[in-house]
């Protein structure tokens, strides 16, 4: 009786959090936009920190990304360090498993960070579940830590257990780091033609980003393993000088750097925004930035995924449409010809700004979840986008409001709700 009634009250708590979520968000973007001249001023002043950086290599597929991990880890030499939202069995990460094992006997250095919630995990519509990967990893004898372990001891802390860690990063012999939405499990290392997910991994070379993400990584590892490490032992090798790259590195208090790369964006596009998100949860908050943008004169673009693991991923993010346009927004479902789930989270501002990372356009990645998103303005990686997209939108097809309203039903709303806290 007493956990029932701890559930009920924390669900409550967390409804009440939600709706206040939705407060002043249109006129917070007005004194924003008056207090700063651009993007860069605005993110300047809210301490994001800005590192010079190369021109990133992108990866937009689970081949593409399978192919370059495996090529990191054979070119490796002293350490690699990974954190992986999500790891589940199959081949393909057996193969990226099994590559970390030869390098490690040869003396590499590897540490992986998982978070729990993939011992939670189903196949593709159905209630099938995945075999986590960790038992493999223990296996080989890998070393690798948990983040906020989910046990059923701990559920009198529920609120905790929503602190989860949704990054996705390597870093290789402090010469690169590569975030973005990839985890080494079955949904992202698919290939196309299996049905794999699209999604994005962005590759720099910067000095700074290889400093803040190896500090990140150790004091992650360091709260949860037994065997602690330390930053001498982690050599920065990095060298780039050309452009600047932004980092929303979001910890585990959440200090509201993704709700700011986001105000940034709505409140600084001057023409066009595009926004590729695979679980848009919208709130009210998150309406007023598109209602801004729009009455600015933006023509505000939404690609979401029509190609859902399951049915309440699907159900949550179509109930949402209908408010996107409602917003001013123009929504696009993509309709992927292998079916993959298009996991990509990408905002692109008049061609001149872009962020890739793990942070989806919804209250949890604002909140409860740990996020990194990178920000960049380079010329050269800023094409590579615009032509992604533009292969994206050849499978896509714009939803009217009447279609839009065929979304709206109960069990659309019951999954919105529950989706706010749990997508």
């Amino acid at each position: 009786m007493k956990q029932n009634n701890l559930f009920h009250s924390t669900i409550l708590i967390l409804v009440l959090i939600f709706i206040v979520s939705g407060c002043a968000s249109y006129g917070k973007l007005e004194r924003i936009e008056e207090d700063y001249p651009d993007a860069s001023a605005f993110f300047a002043a809210k301490n994001i920190p800005s590192y010079p950086g190369e021109t990133a290599d992108l990866y937009f597929n689970g081949k593409q990304w399978y192919e370059r991990s495996l090529e990191l880890i054979e070119n490796a030499e002293d350490y690699i360090l990974i954190h992986s939202f999500l790891t589940t069995e199959h081949q393909h990460a057996r193969d990226v498993f099994d590559a970390l094992k030869r390098k490690q006997d040869e003396g590499v250095r590897v540490y992986l960070l998982f978070d729990s919630a993939s011992y939670y995990r189903a196949y593709p519509n159905t209630p099938v579940p995945i075999r986590a990967a960790i038992p493999y990893v223990e296996e080989l004898e890998l070393p690798y830590t948990e983040y906020n372990p989910i046990r059923g001891r701990r559920v009198p802390t529920l609120l905790k257990l929503f602190d989860r860690d949704h990054r996705k990063f390597w870093i290789v012999d402090g010469k690169v780091v590569v975030c973005g939405g990839q985890n080494i499990d079955y949904d992202n290392l698919r290939f196309p033609e299996e049905g794999g997910l699209i999604d994005a991994m962005i590759e720099v070379e910067s000095p700074g980003f290889t400093n803040e993400m190896t500090d990140s990584f150790i004091q992650s590892w360091n709260r949860y393993a037994i065997d602690k490490i330390h930053k001498e032992d982690f050599q920065n090798r990095s060298e780039a000088d050309k452009y600047n790259i932004l980092v929303f590195n979001q910890g585990p208090s959440g200090g509201e750097k993704v709700t700011k790369m986001f105000d940034g964006f709505f409140t600084f596009a001057e023409e066009e925004l595009w926004m590729v998100q695979c679980y848009t949860y919208v709130t009210p908050s998150l309406l007023d930035k598109i209602e801004y943008a729009v009455d600015r004169g933006v023509k505000v673009n939404f690609i979401i995924s029509d190609n859902h693991i399951g049915t309440r991923f699907d159900r949550a993010s179509h109930y949402s449409v209908k408010s996107l346009l409602k917003a001013g927004a123009t929504v696009y479902f993509h309709d992927s010809p292998t079916g993959s789930l298009l996991h990509y989270k990408l905002m692109l501002a008049d061609g001149k700004l872009a962020s890739i990372g793990s942070a989806n356009y919804n209250f949890r990645s604002q909140t409860t979840s740990r996020e990194l998103s990178v920000v960049i303005d380079d010329p050269a990686t800023l094409d590579k986008v615009q032509n992604d997209l533009e292969k994206l939108l050849e499978s896509c097809r714009e939803i009217s409001y009447e279609e839009a309203e065929t979304y709206q039903g109960f069990e659309y709303l019951m999954n919105y709700i529950l989706m706010q806290f749990w997508g």
